[in-house]
């Protein structure tokens, strides 16, 4: 199974919190990340016509299958990690305008509420194989 690649705002705050979180509890190496701004997900974007500039969501890609977005990228995370995190994966049966609707105000209001690196900060050297360069 080829791991999920996770495209994430690397200069937000809440994003990187969530990435070194995934990081740690990824214990089948199952995650791959990288940047919205990285060269592969501009091609990635470009080849299914995902516009950019309205993009205000990270993007999970199931390289086998297809590609997620706001609280449907989440659920596919938790999917992925498996055991206990199947649970909360369960809210994907609540309506998508409910879901996608409480990701889209936190997307909205991530650097008003938890901030902006100046520096996108540097993964821990264990987890740095999860990286694309």
């Amino acid at each position: 199974m080829k791991p999920l690649i996770i495209f994430y705002d690397e200069p937000c705050v809440l994003c990187n919190y969530w990435v070194q979180r995934l990081c740690r509890w990824d214990k089948k190496d199952q995650l791959r990340f990288t940047s919205l701004d990285h060269p592969s997900f501009l091609a990635f974007a470009e080849e299914r016509g995902l516009d950019l500039n309205s993009m205000d969501t990270s993007v999970v890609w199931d390289q086998e299958y297809s590609y997620a977005l706001e609280a449907e990228a989440t659920f596919m995370i938790l999917n992925r990690l498996g055991g206990l995190w199947t649970i909360p994966a369960l809210l994907r049966f609540l309506p998508k305008g409910l879901t996608n609707g409480i990701y889209r105000i936190v997307a909205r209001n991530r650097y008003h509420w938890f901030g902006k690196h100046e520096q996108c900060p540097l993964p821990d050297p264990k987890y740095l194989h999860k990286f694309l360069d």
